[in-house]
């Protein structure tokens, strides 16, 4: 009996979740699940090589290699046969994003959904200007 999936890690989901050029119905489309539309994303669309986007999702650069392969299969089938994709499904979970800016001053760090490098803002805590802007990824 073979080991349990590990959960990919995705940044967020897809904004297209299906693609037709002549709009069949979803029962004639090859399913392509989050997780490989994901690995697809992360070496062709983005530029990463394997190995750093297997790190992104959190699984070894071996099953990033056969996940993007799925994936090029499927994309493939659904070219040659004229079939739909669907992107659905999968062992994911969504990373979440922090934005907001530290105070060097005092240390806090507060999130801010608006933050930019470009505002100038004071700590909420110390009111002082020594402040940066900061961006971190959860999982």
């Amino acid at each position: 009996m073979g080991r349990r999936a590990r959960q990919r890690w995705v940044k967020y989901p897809p904004e297209n979740v299906y693609f037709s050029s002549d709009g069949r119905n979803i029962e004639e489309s090859v399913v392509l699940t989050v997780s490989e539309f994901e690995a697809m994303r992360l070496k062709h669309y983005i530029n990463f090589n394997q190995k750093d986007a297997a790190e992104k999702m959190g699984v070894s650069q071996p099953t990033f290699s056969r996940m993007l392969e799925r994936a090029h299969q499927k994309v493939t089938q659904a070219l040659y046969e004229g079939k739909s994709i669907h992107v659905h499904g999968g062992n994911i979970d969504y990373k979440t994003s922090f934005l907001g800016y530290g105070c060097l001053s005092c240390n806090n760090e507060w999130e801010d959904q608006q933050a930019s490098k470009e505002r100038i803002v004071e700590c909420p805590n110390c009111d002082s200007k020594k402040v940066y802007y900061l961006v971190r990824e959860h999982v």
